[in-house]
């Protein structure tokens, strides 16, 4: 098994990467700031509601009720590549 050295956090909230250093987010992968597992695990376990890593949501059209994960660490990949 790869040990994964950085990781990116995914905002459902915002549908937005977080940027380096918590200052804000972006759209675009490559701008999304890396962290190590356990600065990932904070910015996620901060950005819970009420502590909880997910919770009961009600879709307002349905009214279907969902988990809903605002905030998600992900394995950042060892190279993107710019398209521009």
């Amino acid at each position: 098994m790869t040990e994964i050295d950085s990781y990116l956090v995914w905002s459902n909230q915002k549908t937005m990467w977080w940027r380096p250093r918590n200052s804000g987010y972006t759209q675009y992968i490559e701008e999304a700031g890396r962290y190590t597992r356990a600065e990932a695990e904070e910015i996620v376990r901060k950005a819970t509601v009420d502590g909880q890593l997910k919770h009961w949501r009600t879709d307002p059209v349905s009214g279907a009720k969902y988990w809903s994960f605002d905030e998600v660490l992900v394995a950042a990949p060892e190279a993107i590549e710019v398209p521009w």
